[in-house]
């Protein structure tokens, strides 16, 4: 069948390749959001807690939102002062699509005001220069630290640091370039984003008094679970939250960080599974009808086999071997086009994902099956052909 028929045997390659292509990128999606959620929380630490402002339903919103306004500078200073297992604490300001410039260029970024011990925090020090320190804010210094997309975007290959950038039309002397991020959980540019002592982003950019969040990082991450309820009880006195009302802020630990990706790659997940089952059905659906199709215009052959002593289990092995071949075949291409999917998934920032020879063994383990489950049927009937009739065929 498979040199006399081409077309057959390539309908049943391409069922079973689109098939294997879904579960390639299952596979593959699956190990990629996984890693980069624990590449995340290792980056961050498991003692990293963050505070944003908005009731738990507003949980997802993006840093810098400013539907929901709640916390100040002094929820962070309380905090520290007051709650226990608390190593460290930054409050944080920040706006998104901010104009700046460079000479005759210009770039849309997003712009933080932070303190000093932010950077120990999140783990986002300078990759070239110097961060921010407590002299820059005590006297508001216009100094900042660019990423490395700012920095492509303004500098390409020059040397931007002491270069004079101009935020909101402001002037700031660069400081230092920040190190390489990459992709948030939540599919953001981490390095599209300048940083600014607190102070002046406060004072010199925007004068509001409300804070994007509150990152922490606390002593014992074992006891993270209390911490977030001393923060929480602290933060509802502060705010005059009577009994039973909602919070008027949210809390993120790695856990919840972990959570939310999940969720967020669940729903494509679920979408490519769905479609590789289907796929995978009725590709083996494809394989017993092109098989039984085929049994007829082969009983010639295989009359003349079993005249030449071929056993009815010789003919049942043939046929079975035959829709192996097959299967395995367009395994071996949907493999290669999963792989092609999950890069370009990746490549478009639709979904991380990871190659991985997982999803190779997992497709060869499936062709095997499907050859099986649906290549059995049509090979038996195949070998119960009677020989004498076969041969009239």
């Amino acid at each position: 069948m498979m040199g006399s028929n081409k077309f057959r045997v390539f309908i049943m390659m391409l069922g079973i390749a689109v098939g294997v292509a879904s579960l390639t990128m299952v596979i593959c999606v699956s190990k990629g959001a996984y890693e980069e959620v624990m590449d995340t929380v290792n980056r961050q630490g498991p003692d990293l807690l963050q505070v944003r402002p908005g009731t738990d339903k507003h949980t997802g919103l993006p840093s810098g939102s400013r539907e929901v306004v709640s916390l100040i500078e002094e929820d962070a200073d309380a905090i520290f002062q007051h709650v226990g297992n608390i190593r460290a604490v930054s409050p944080v300001k920040d706006r998104k699509e901010i104009e700046v410039k460079y000479e005759d260029k210009f770039t849309l970024t997003r712009v933080f005001g932070v303190n000093p011990v932010w950077s120990e925090i999140r783990d986002f020090g300078p990759l070239r220069g110097e961060f921010i320190s407590d002299e820059d804010v005590s006297f508001s210094a216009r100094v900042c630290l660019i990423g490395q997309t700012v920095k492509r975007n303004l500098f390409a290959d020059k040397d931007p640091i002491g270069e004079t950038i101009r935020i909101k039309d402001v002037p700031f002397t660069v400081k230092g370039e920040l190190q390489w991020k990459g992709i948030s959980a939540e599919g953001r540019d981490r390095d599209d984003r300048i940083i600014t002592p607190f102070t002046t982003y406060t004072r010199r950019l925007f004068r509001d008094i409300h804070l994007t969040q509150i990152v922490i990082t606390v002593e014992d991450p074992d006891k993270m679970s209390k911490t977030v309820e001393d923060v929480r009880t602290l933060l509802r006195e502060r705010h005059k939250i009577a009994p039973g009302e909602p919070d008027d802020f949210a809390m993120r630990t790695p856990q919840d960080l972990i959570s939310l990706a999940s969720e967020a790659s669940r729903s494509l997940i679920n979408l490519l599974t769905g479609i590789a089952a289907v796929s995978l059905l009725v590709a083996g659906i494809v394989i017993t009808n092109i098989m039984l199709a085929s049994i007829s215009s082969r009983k010639n052959e295989i009359g003349i086999r079993r005249a030449f002593g071929a056993k009815k289990g010789d003919i049942l092995n043939h046929f079975v071997m035959e829709c192996f071949l097959i299967a395995i075949m367009g395994g071996i291409f949907g493999t290669i086009l999963g792989y092609g999917g999950s890069i370009t998934l990746s490549v478009l920032k639709v979904a991380a994902s990871k190659i991985t020879l997982l999803a190779l063994a997992a497709s060869i383990v499936s062709c095997a099956v499907i050859a099986l489950v649906f290549g059995i049927y049509p090979a038996k009937k195949a070998a119960n052909q009677n020989p004498v009739d076969a041969l009239r065929a």
